[in-house]
This record gives structure tokens, sequence and C-alpha cells, in this order.
């Protein structure tokens, strides 16, 4: 299941998907994956694409519901096998 951007993100440029920066939060137990998250958006420049790797089921959830109450679009999120994959853009 994938999440598609939003109409204000279909304006810009696709992007590209397999240059994010990768957040590896696998193996880490809730909510530990929603925090690494957190800090690679305030420790990243503003625009860089990040793709957080998380193997907690409840990970789908967290990310959501963040997106959701803070404002900040997900941009896209998938279940490979056993790994939850999200991406959001880094800044404030």
């Amino acid at each position: 299941m994938a999440v598609t951007p939003t109409d204000t993100l279909q304006k810009q440029p696709p992007p590209d998907w397999d240059a994010a920066v990768k957040v590896d939060a696998q193996s880490l137990p809730c909510p530990q994956p929603l925090l690494a998250m957190r800090r690679a958006l305030r420790e990243h420049e503003a625009g860089t694409l990040l793709c957080v790797m998380a193997t907690d089921e409840g990970s789908w959830r967290d990310f959501h519901s963040f997106a959701a109450l803070s404002g900040r679009p997900l941009l896209r999120a998938e279940r490979r096998n056993n790994t939850f994959l999200y991406w959001l853009y880094a800044g404030k």
C-alpha cells in the first residue's frame, strides 16, 4: 500500500526516491523509529528527501498520525516484506 503525494506536491518534479538519505530505524521498538525520523528532520538541510526504514509494525500508524497532526506531508509510505519505508522532506 502506498500513499500518493498531495496536490501541492504534484506541481513539483517527482522526487528521486532512490536518492533519498536513508534513516535506518530497523529493529528499533516503538516509538524509536518516529524519534529517529524527527531527529533526521532537524539534522538535515531543509528540502533533503529522507527515507526512514523501520520494522516495527506500529510505525505505520505512528508515521501517518505524525503527518496528519503535524501538517508535514508523508510523501510516500510502503511496506516491502517486513520493512516499512517512509519518505519525507527535512526542514522546519
